[in-house]
């Protein structure tokens, strides 16, 4: 036990014990280096633009976003890994109570599982940060050092890179949380498609439609998500928006429409019927945004090319070419 400690102590798999470096994001609770960093760059970037979602908002280019800002637009990318409503109404309560501006926001929802029935889990990748949850720091170690013991796939693979020093650091923007640190020099351009580098031309077309036999009759509508257990939580974010001025857009993200559904319907007219037609996008049903595979990196995570133009579509009208 004493060893396991130890190890524990001095890998630190989920970043959550020592000062994390964000050159390294591998193996994390996203979640708490978001919160983390937030919490060390505030005083000095006075964020005030903000975007929530889960892993899938990692195609977003927040500098490209400041394109279609007002000057003095400062951004930050408030995102989880397995993202859901819950994590993101708890941020905004948040920041609203720490008195952070929250001039412009974009809200990325990953239909439907940001509606899962599954809200607050304890899990070591996907734990709320304990500030947000309203719970003791001591508790939120002990669950993620029962996590280290029950889950060793998750870190083992990791320890044996750190050992024999071949572990590959993932790199994430210092400032504004972005995947990329090289978004700050890139972000008019319009981004390559960034699929799968390097792979063959078949095994991009395996990777994606997985069987010859996947066709337009073969896409289909996610069931509905949004029962009325998630209402007051909607509520509440459009509360804080109303309070303070917001300008906000929500965005139903794409994801490859051969093999992940699109949004219900039903969830749409609600969400809509909400926040306002004029602020809801729904990137899952257009074609455009969703048949071609060499726009995501899996079949569920869009790629930059396509946050790009999501982002020059929800602030200018013009649609992906």
């Amino acid at each position: 036990m004493l060893l396991l400690l130890g190890l524990y102590l001095w890998t630190d798999p989920f970043r959550t014990l020592h000062a994390f470096d964000i050159k390294d994001v591998n193996t994390v609770n996203r979640e708490y280096v978001s919160t983390e960093l937030y919490l060390r760059n505030k005083d000095s970037y006075h964020y005030n633009s903000f975007v929530f979602g889960s892993s899938q908002a990692g195609g977003l280019n927040t500098y490209t976003w400041k394109m279609y800002l007002p000057e003095g637009a400062s951004t930050f990318m408030f995102q989880e890994f397995g993202g859901n409503i819950t994590g993101v109404k708890q941020k905004i309560e948040w920041l609203d109570k720490i008195g952070a501006e929250l001039q412009h926001v974009l809200i990325f929802l990953d239909m439907p599982a940001f509606f899962s029935t599954e809200q607050n889990s304890h899990d070591a990748i996907g734990m709320k940060h304990y500030m947000l949850a309203g719970e003791p720091e001591w508790i939120y170690h002990a669950y993620e050092y029962y996590n280290f013991i029950q889950s060793p796939f998750g870190w083992i693979d990791y320890t044996k890179q750190r050992i024999n020093g071949t572990h590959i650091p993932l790199a994430a923007d210092s400032v504004t949380n972005d995947f990329f640190s090289t978004n700050r020099d890139d972000y008019q351009a319009l981004p390559k498609q960034d699929s799968l580098n390097g792979c063959s031309e078949q095994t991009r077309r395996n990777f994606f439609l997985r069987n010859s036999n996947v066709s337009e009759k073969d896409v289909q509508m996610a069931p509905a998500s949004i029962d009325e257990s998630f209402l007051p939580m909607l509520q509440s974010i459009k509360s804080v928006f109303d309070k303070q001025g917001t300008d906000y857009c929500i965005i139903i993200t794409p994801t490859y429409r051969y093999t992940n559904p699109y949004i219900n319907t039903t969830d749409l007219d609600l969400l809509q019927e909400m926040f306002g037609k004029e602020r809801v996008y729904d990137f899952s049903s257009r074609k455009e945004y969703t048949s071609d595979y060499n726009d995501y990196w899996d079949p569920v995570h869009f790629g930059r090319r396509l946050g790009w133009y999501m982002l020059r579509e929800v602030y200018t009208g013009e649609g992906k070419e």
